[in-house]
């Protein structure tokens, strides 16, 4: 016995080489051996004929050239098509098809009167020449293939061809709320005539997601639905399901898929009796039911009267008053129901009318309506039963800061509903979406200063963040990207691979305030600031950052050289609230020196001594130095190279290697500040306060200074080098110093940094790390694997 799929499409699709193409595809993949097409009246302008008749009506003296313009796109679309002699055959029944449409026409216009019957008859023509189309092209691709009139079905017919295409006047549910024209009632139909392996619904909007794309830009496709959920879905509101069209298929217990013509690769969404047996995912989706107005009957005369509720729901029957949610108090002091907002007003004067008698007795208090509303509803049949789900729905709702207003659940747990206000019904979908569906190690970055480091992370995340999301459930969301004056957010996420464009594009001026708090949007489950900047103004912010439940991670030495004062508050901070501040690459870049120094600290070994080339632009600068050259000259090749800051005096001044001192021994728990350690500077007197320009013009002064140093050094048999240290007691400095040539430090080249920890475990033998100190790419990995860590600690299977 053949089996058979009954497939719903609009006609609208199919007027095309592409469209017939694609239908060929969806035939050849599909398994059954028969398949019937159920074709949509055509509604497209280029091809539709019914407007012809309107004109005629009209006595519109472009009627014939609008007829004209109708033959020669029906012509056309049949020669783009097929080829001699298959389209001869097609044209000709078009051919003679216009022929009696002009003699109609003309009717028309001189009846000015246009019956039902004719329109229908023109739709009915429309379509089988698109059905006709169809099954010619199909044969020529080595199909077989025949078409028929809907009307001419019925459980007797035997199909023998591979491919037939329905057309004709199809029928409608009973009080059907669909758009007149739809197939999807009559391919649900036909299938239960023919018996059917399955249906498949054809829509030109999208797959079926767990919640609206336009609200939730991170929504899932749900793959499988119940007939219970998917008729819960489709009643508040889901755009691609229609309850009607299910009927046929649910009575014959069919199988139904709703797709997308845009992709027919995507197998969309399968809807069957009793859904997929088991998922990880109990709620199936979220949907919302908008401009809904509450109407609240309150009043203590109305407790343990029987008959109240009878009479107010009569009352809104006979007004033709859709109720959409009930809700009353087991008290049953208050009865609160929903209305379309369109309704509220003539709700409320219909049921004080209905309670006239109560309200003059003060038996009821009040019965007034709220517009302005929303219902959100969570819905899924293995609800059921599961302890908690209840409770997470409310509690992510609360999480977002939306009142409940009303509540509504079913003892068969189905769906939970809940009347929120409208303007919250965006932030309240992202919250239970974010809740339910959303990997719990999920995380909303923002992204501080997308300047060499940051945007080359940007380039890092890109390249793993779907393995890290395949393989570890690490799910980097970039929510946000700022620099020092413009910003880009986006509710969902930011393409690392396109930020540049967006950036460009949508950026508006920074408002950090604003900035912060979409990062740090309740409906995540994790949030996360990356500073790449070298703000001091931002380092002061991490403490309140962190209060909001935000996690940080920077380069930025700022924070761990600030005061004692904020920099405990910062620590104290992360204790109490449980969030991360991670700033490995603050000192030696990408290279593991911070975690290495808390791993020795924890457990217990005792450091005696740290020394570290731990300036990139320092140690390239005296690793290439040999006397040959002007120091003067290889720090202007520096700037060029990119290896200095923009002013290369923040380099020489040993600044920052006296700050990465301070950040060592503050990790050692000792409490230093920077302007209590001596740094020794090599830029020379006089010239630090001149501007850029002109230290540039005079660099050659630097020039004495270091070559009387390199050459004490060579008479010593020594390498010159720029180095930080911190003795066991916790006293740093930053200067220049020479090594022997058996030193790791005298071994170094180019921007290699060098750190070297004594301690009572390497006491004789230095424990020594080793490795590139600058460049974007290996501080951009530091800060990566500081992302890595925190996914780590929230745990992420890393």
């Amino acid at each position: 016995m053949s089996s058979i799929r009954v497939h719903a499409v609009e006609s609208a699709n199919l007027v095309s080489k592409e469209g017939c193409e694609k239908l060929l595809r969806i035939f050849s993949l599909g398994k059954e051996s028969r398949q019937i097409f159920v074709l949509a009246p055509l509604r497209d302008t280029a091809f539709e004929l019914s407007s012809l008749l309107i004109s005629a009506k009209e006595h519109d003296e472009r009627l014939w050239s609008l007829q004209e313009q109708r033959f020669s796109s029906w012509t056309e679309l049949v020669e783009n098509i097929l080829t001699v002699p298959a389209g001869r055959s097609v044209l000709e029944r078009i051919t003679q098809g216009f022929a009696d449409i002009e003699d109609i026409l003309r009717s028309v216009w001189l009846v000015e009167e246009v019956s039902s019957g004719v329109q229908r008859y023109l739709e009915k023509l429309c379509d089988s020449w698109i059905a006709d189309l169809l099954c010619h092209y199909a044969v020529t691709k080595g199909f077989t293939a025949d078409l028929a009139e809907y009307a001419t079905l019925n459980a007797g017919t035997s199909i023998s061809a591979q491919l037939l295409f329905v057309y004709g006047q199809l029928p409608q549910a009973e009080g059907s709320v669909l758009r007149d024209g739809r197939s999807e009632y009559a391919a649900s139909q036909l299938a239960g005539v023919l018996k059917a392996q399955g249906v498949t619904f054809w829509n030109n909007s999208s797959l079926l997601k767990n919640a609206d794309s336009n609200e939730v830009p991170s929504a899932l496709v749900i793959r499988s639905l119940s007939y219970s959920e998917a008729t819960e879905l489709s009643f508040f509101g889901a755009p691609v399901i229609h309850p009607q069209a299910l009927l046929p298929a649910i009575n014959e217990s069919i199988n139904v898929h709703l797709r997308w013509w845009g992709d027919e690769k995507d197998e969309g969404t399968s809807i069957s009796k009793d859904g997929e047996a088991e998922q990880l995912n109990k709620v199936k989706g979220f949907s919302i039911i908008h401009d809904i107005a509450l109407i609240n009957v309150e009043g203590a005369g109305m407790s343990g009267v029987i008959g109240i509720a009878s009479r107010l729901f009569t009352a809104m029957r006979e007004a033709s008053i859709s109720v959409v949610l009930i809700s009353q108090a087991s008290s049953e002091y208050s009865i609160c129901f929903a209305v379309p907002a369109s309704q509220m007003e003539r709700a409320c004067i219909v049921a004080r009318e209905a309670f006239s008698h109560e309200l003059s007795e003060h038996l009821i208090q009040s019965i007034e309506g709220e517009s302005g509303l929303a219902i959100l509803a969570a819905v899924g049949k293995q609800m059921t039963g599961q302890a908690g789900i209840a409770g997470k729905f409310f509690s992510s709702l609360g999480r977002a800061s939306v009142n409940v207003i009303a509540i509504a659940q079913g003892s068969s747990e189905t769906n939970i509903s809940a009347v929120i206000k409208g303007s919250d019904s965006k932030k309240a979908l992202r919250a239970l979406h974010a809740r339910f569906f959303l990997s719990k190690q999920a995380l909303s970055v923002g992204l501080i200063g997308p300047g060499n480091i940051g945007s080359t992370l940007l380039e890092q995340i890109e390249s793993e963040s779907q393995r890290l999301r395949e393989q570890f459930g690490v799910d980097i969301h970039i929510r946000g990207i700022a620099n020092s004056k413009k910003m880009v957010l986006d509710q969902d996420a930011i393409d690392p691979g396109s930020w540049k464009t967006r950036f460009e594009q949508e950026a508006v001026p920074l408002d950090l305030d604003l900035f912060i708090h979409h990062i740090g949007a309740t409906y995540f489950p994790h949030s996360l600031v990356i500073d790449c900047s070298t703000s001091s103004q931002l380092a002061q912010q991490y403490d309140s950052w962190l209060e909001m439940g935000i996690h940080v991670i920077t380069p930025n030495k700022k924070a761990g050289t600030a005061p004692m004062a904020y920099y405990n508050k910062l620590f104290d901070t992360c204790l109490r609230t449980g969030r991360r501040f991670l700033y490995e690459t603050t000192v030696g870049a990408g290279l593991p020196v911070i975690c290495t120094l808390k791993d020795l600290v924890q457990t217990g070994d005792r450091i005696h001594r740290i020394e570290g080339i731990v300036s990139g632009t320092l140690a390239w600068l005296f690793s290439t130095y040999d006397g040959t050259v002007p120091f003067s000259a290889l720090v202007r090749q520096a700037k060029e190279m990119g290896y200095t800051e923009p002013d290369p005096r923040d380099d020489l001044s040993g600044m920052d290697v006296g700050r990465k001192t301070v950040i060592l021994a503050r990790e050692m728990g000792y409490e230093v500040e920077v302007e209590d350690i001596p740094i020794q500077s090599l830029v020379p007197e006089g010239m630090a306060s001149l501007s850029i320009e002109e230290f540039m013009q005079n660099l050659e002064e630097l020039d004495v200074h270091i070559e009387q140093a390199y050459h004490d050094a060579c008479e010593k048999g020594e390498k010159l080098r720029y180095v930080g240290i911190v003795d066991e007691k916790g006293a740093c400095s930053a200067s220049l110093a020479s090594f022997n040539g058996d030193h790791p430090f005298a071994q170094t080249s180019g921007t290699d940094n060098v750190i070297c920890f004594t301690t009572d475990r390497y006491l004789s033998q230095p424990l020594v790390i080793k490795g590139p100190g600058a460049g974007r790419e290996v501080t951009a990995g530091g800060v990566f694997s500081d992302m890595l860590r925190l996914a780590a600690y929230l745990g992420a299977r890393i």
